[in-house]
């Protein structure tokens, strides 16, 4: 969606999430949607399907899951090699970013060598980063140069791109062309970091800005009941910010705006908390009616500030929401808010179940921070060609 927003056309996507794949195809039409396992798609097939040639493709993005580098060891490693799980040259220095369960990061790479895109974001979470003094970042890095490609890597927080949410994430930008890997500047100060962030880091030709808070970001949304809302249904107030009438975008209707339903037990422990509160906060006879533990289940609660941006939206909201409660309504997040929260506009339909949407949101870019790579992209492919 950032990509389109900058100028870039989308030309095809491949996942093996079918559901996720039905609202790539409603929101990017004319793009071919190709739901299949990376591992078994053949380079040379997706080329045929997007309708380009080997070096054509000015951009490739990607997510690729890396979920081994935060919790296996050197020993691990050993074991794995002996029974066969894990090939590698060198046990007693591995390269962690090979491990089995990042299969789909060496695939992501296979697919740069292969198709030869000009260049290639790729994003993932901010914890490789520190992991081991940054090996595996530096890992990674090797991979990409490996196959012919100059790379960077850099966390970025989407607040500081006028999402309203703090979501930091790790990018690496990479390109064959010789040129600069060049990131986005900050645009928006987080509330809460006024005057804590060096003022260097931010475009010096804009205005730097206040990021959306959450009421700035849902609180036009028509007001609905736990269980209540709809699919689709008619916008009730008028938007009263900058970011309200940016996300509605001429949409004619809410789309996805359904709350899940809760019980009278829920309601009566959303009223008694109050905005950013959290589990532990609670009063010992709130939290008996439950019986969580507060050393295991502390954040298990937690209501949003409307005065604030949303702390990170994550593809767990699936599963209960309950760390995202309104901040004025008794009730979790429906869809749509945890779209605005991503900056996703309102003509954005998602698909599937509940589920499958509140899932494909939290596993999202921000759109408007992917917009921000991406007009750097543009801008330097532009010159390029000059």
């Amino acid at each position: 969606m950032g990509c389109e927003m900058a100028g870039f056309r989308c030309l095809g996507g491949v996942d093996i999430d079918s559901k996720g794949m039905l609202t790539y195809s409603r929101n990017f039409p004319a793009a071919k949607q190709i739901v299949a396992d990376l591992k078994a798609l053949d380079s040379g097939t997706l080329i045929r399907e997007l309708q380009i040639s080997e070096g054509q493709l000015d951009l490739l993005v990607g997510g690729p899951p890396c979920q081994g580098f935060s919790t296996i060891g050197r020993v691990k490693i050993a074991s794995l090699v002996k029974a066969g799980v894990w090939n590698t040259m060198n046990v007693s220095e591995p390269r962690f970013i090979d491990d089995p369960r990042n299969v789909l990061y060496r695939e992501f790479i296979r697919m740069v060598r292969e198709i030869k895109p000009k260049f290639v974001i790729m994003e993932n979470v901010p914890g490789m980063l520190s992991y081991r003094d940054g090996e595996v970042v530096q890992q990674a890095k090797e991979d990409f140069v490996s196959v012919g490609y100059k790379v960077e890597a850099k966390v970025l927080d989407a607040v500081n791109f006028g999402v309203p949410q703090k979501r930091k994430r790790i990018f690496f930008v990479a390109n064959n062309l010789g040129l600069p890997n060049i990131f986005p500047k900050p645009t928006h100060l987080d509330p809460e970091d006024e005057g804590t962030i060096w003022l260097d880091e931010f475009v010096s030709s804009k205005p730097v800005r206040k990021a959306p808070t959450t009421e700035e970001a849902i609180g036009d949304l028509p007001e609905i009941e736990a269980g209540g809302g709809a699919e689709r249904m008619n916008y009730t107030r008028d938007p009263f910010s900058e970011y309200q009438r940016w996300a509605r975008n001429g949409s004619p209707m809410v789309y996805n705006h359904v709350a899940r339903p809760h019980t009278a037990r829920d309601i009566k422990c959303f009223a008694h908390m109050t905005e950013g509160m959290w589990w532990k906060d609670l009063p010992e006879e709130i939290k008996q009616e439950y019986g969580f533990r507060d050393d295991i289940f502390h954040d298990k609660m937690k209501k949003l500030r409307k005065d604030r941006p949303s702390w990170t939206v994550v593809s767990h909201l699936y599963k209960d929401g309950y760390m995202y409660i309104h901040p004025t309504q008794l009730r979790t997040l429906t869809v749509r808010e945890a779209a605005r929260l991503q900056s996703f506009p309102d003509t954005f339909r998602f698909m599937g179940s509940r589920t499958n949407q509140f899932k494909q949101v939290g596993n999202a870019v921000p759109p408007l921070l992917a917009k921000a790579f991406s007009e750097v992209v543009i801008a330097s492919l532009r010159q390029h060609q000059k």
